[in-house]
């Protein structure tokens, strides 16, 4: 079978038709498949069946693997570029993964270190009879609609994105001991596209440079607005394979089941340090 796409929504995302990810891939596929990658910011292949190594040679055509920042001591896995998303625990009560329960903001990979990520994949394993949706925004768009007050608001400056693995809440920038974080530009300009992208979120972005604490906040507020809106949900169905990429889109997940077993593997293709949009 040839490759095929079908968009997924008016906005973002396509589904992959005709590629087996377990096989080696010849160039013109993997060009087609990079072009198609950038033209939608995702990408789905669904019945995929996938070995940690297999999955570790996955999206060679974007990119080397990159390494996971979450600490061992917060994770129940201990590969270095594959982890475990999950909520199970093995027959001693021990979390066989990480971020295993419960719904998570939308929020930009890795955007606390000096090189983000470029690309997460999730690969679905086992799943609960409900919910666990992933849920994606195209920061693109959230860049485009944004009124020019807004525009005029973050136009040359840095946020302060915040990440500490203990927590899911809103970021504080009067505590960052211990914590990782980074100064990254507002709005950035992608290395391949070209164009522009929103690049803050509720889970990470802890302040906008230059402003003082009760303006910052309130700003973020107005842009989290337009980051927020839904672009795409993703119902997840076993051998459900999702690439997206981190510069140009947001993702958050909905609740599920406690009770229920979930099991995703994810991977990240290294990036490199953030371009910023020197023209909005």
């Amino acid at each position: 079978m040839a490759l095929e796409l079908r968009p997924l929504s008016p906005t973002i995302g396509a589904e992959v038709l005709g590629v087996d990810l377990s096989r080696p891939l010849d160039a013109g596929t993997a060009r087609r498949l990079l072009d198609a990658w950038h033209a939608h910011v995702l990408l789905l292949f669904r019945n995929q069946n996938l070995t940690d190594e297999a999955l570790k040679r996955s999206a060679a055509w974007i990119g080397a693997m990159g390494e996971i920042t979450m600490p061992v001591s917060r994770r129940g896995d201990q590969d270095s570029q594959i982890s475990l998303v999950s909520n199970i625990r093995d027959a001693a009560g021990r979390a066989i993964g990480a971020l295993g329960d419960g719904d998570m903001w939308f929020h930009h990979d890795n955007s606390f270190v000096a090189d983000p990520d470029q690309a997460t994949f999730l690969y679905a394993v086992e799943l609960p009879s409900r919910g666990g949706n992933t849920l994606f925004a195209n920061c693109y768009r959230a860049f485009d609609e944004l009124p020019d007050r807004l525009r005029h608001a973050v136009a040359g400056r840095r946020v302060l994105q915040v990440y500490d693995y203990s927590v899911r809440g809103r970021p504080d920038p009067a505590k960052l001991d211990g914590v990782k974080h980074c100064w990254q530009p507002a709005v950035v300009r992608h290395p391949v596209t070209g164009r522009t992208a929103l690049y803050v979120d509720r889970l990470m972005t802890a302040a906008i440079e230059g402003y003082p604490k009760p303006e910052s906040d309130a700003v973020l507020e107005e842009l989290f607005a337009y980051i927020e809106r839904v672009d795409y949900e993703h119902v997840w169905r076993l051998g459900d394979y999702v690439i997206w990429d981190n510069r140009c889109s947001v993702h958050a997940r909905t609740d599920f089941p406690t009770t229920e077993r979930r099991l995703l593997k994810r991977g990240k293709i290294a990036g490199g340090p953030l371009l910023a949009a020197l023209d909005v």
